[in-house]
């Protein structure tokens, strides 16, 4: 779907520093897209690092972004790699890459065959969904994909950070977005995610994202947390993980419930 003349595309938003509100679909159910489209969200990141989905689970998510008119990124993982040039083929136009920054997990080898030549490396047919079957004009679709497509880097080692400047050099990553979690293990803290080498860590990648003018991502438990990332130089929220969003608010619902049995 191509955004109309006066709209600016997720990729522009996501450059342009806009304030974006997200969240990490776990469900392979299509229909989770949707309620976050309907319940006010700018994009979802669909999961395929950690869940058990397929791509036949994010062509529905993308035709159903599509449909509610919400963005829907691909969080990809080593497995996933070679699947990059489907995804795209399917109508994916932002992806989420893990350990940026890391040669082993190939990151910057996705980043080469998200955009077709001269600027990339993407094998090319007519006849997919992202290019309407070959009912349009190629070349036109080209254009926009190459304009448009949007890299998320996940920042989660040590080493990353310590060349973070290097890894960012060139453009092709639109966003980079910190990984506390990894970074507490790279860091050799596990689970402490306020440690000072982690949040020194944070920081460092947010200088860095600032200097090379790009967004810096943050993900966060609660909405309460966007404020003081707002401050901190974040632009993009990522909030939790749809599974558990959807636990808490029923065990919520079932204490207030049990409340009221006598």
């Amino acid at each position: 779907m191509t955004p109309a003349p006066h709209q600016k595309s997720f990729r522009d938003r996501v450059r342009s520093g806009d304030t974006l509100l997200g969240g990490f679909v776990f469900s392979t159910d299509p229909n989770i897209t949707e309620i976050y489209a309907a319940a006010g969200f700018d994009f979802v990141i669909i999961d395929l690092e950690h869940t058990m989905g397929d791509l036949l689970t994010v062509a529905a998510h993308l035709r159903a972004a599509r449909a509610a008119g919400i963005q829907a990124t691909v969080r990809i993982g080593r497995s996933q790699l070679h699947d990059v040039p489907r995804l795209l083929d399917a109508g994916c136009k932002s992806l989420m890459l893990p350990h940026l920054g890391l040669p082993q997990y190939g990151a910057d080898e996705v980043l080469r065959v998200m955009r077709y030549a001269p600027e990339g490396e993407r094998p090319t047919c007519t006849g997919v969904p992202a290019a309407d079957f070959g009912l349009s004009p190629f070349a036109d679709y080209v254009r926009r994909s190459n304009q448009e497509v949007a890299a998320f880097g996940l920042v989660e080692d040590k080493a990353c950070v310590d060349n973070i400047d290097a890894v960012l050099d060139g453009g092709l990553v639109d966003c980079v977005m910190p990984g506390p979690g990894d970074l507490s293990v790279s860091y050799g803290v596990h689970g402490q995610f306020t440690h000072p080498d982690v949040q020194r860590a944070i920081q460092t990648v947010i200088d860095a994202a600032r200097r090379a003018r790009i967004a810096a991502g943050l993900y966060i438990s609660d909405p309460s947390e966007v404020a003081r990332g707002l401050d901190q130089g974040f632009s993009v929220f990522v909030l939790s993980i749809d599974y558990k969003l959807l636990g808490a608010a029923l065990r919520s619902a079932a204490g207030r419930m049990r409340e009221q049995v006598r």
